[in-house]
């Protein structure tokens, strides 16, 4: 199974970092990285491996033992 990378740069200059998101194999990536850190000598490129989605949980969950049971009442004038 081939595993995805993706290009990691840090700024020499102000310490900015981050990770791009479009995915390469490893032999691309190292490649990419190697030509964008001859290009911008002020930012250091490497390939690293992809991290995997991130399982998005909503805001407020509702635990179990939290919902009671409500009955419904209507009101008749």
């Amino acid at each position: 199974m081939i595993s995805p990378y993706v290009i990691q740069w840090k700024s020499k200059v102000n310490g900015r970092a981050g990770r791009g998101t479009k995915q390469f194999e490893r032999k691309e990536a190292e490649r990419l990285a190697e030509e964008l850190n001859h290009e911008y000598p002020d930012i250091l490129h490497e390939a690293v491996k992809a991290l995997p989605p991130r399982e998005e949980k909503p805001e407020f969950e509702a635990e179990p033992e939290m919902v009671e049971d409500v009955e419904e009442h209507v009101v008749v004038e």
